[in-house]
């Protein structure tokens, strides 16, 4: 028996929605009430089985830092670099005096911003 959604929504609309008896809810409700609540699981686990894990884990990794200490190579020698700069130009006095004389700007410039801060 094939039905068509046409023929099947007109067979829905013939027919009409039941509901159920007034008391019906109230005695559902009663029944419900007569049931016994279920209690919540709280597993309690043993305070040793947690100590033991936990120990456990402790000595585990202090194992695996030791051995990585034990069989580390620590002989490292840094490369050796030849850096042949010619810099004698940068040290003129002029370019110190000048490099001194903005440093002094800027910090007076931040012990006025103080000044100010301790003002307002």
């Amino acid at each position: 028996m094939k039905i068509t959604d046409e023929q099947l929504a007109a067979l829905l609309k013939e027919m009409e929605m039941e509901e159920p008896s007034m008391s019906f809810t109230r005695n559902l409700m009663d029944q419900i009430d007569l049931e016994i609540a279920p209690v919540s699981l709280k597993t309690k686990v043993d305070r040793r089985v947690i100590i033991a894990l936990t120990t456990v884990f402790i000595l585990a990794m202090g194992f695996i830092c030791s051995y990585a200490l034990i069989n580390t190579n620590i002989t490292y020698a840094l490369p050796q670099l030849n850096l042949d700069l010619k810099i004698d130009f940068l040290l003129s006095s002029t370019l110190l005096k000048a490099f001194l004389f903005i440093d002094l700007i800027i910090g007076l410039l931040y012990f006025d911003s103080l000044l100010r801060r301790k003002k307002a």
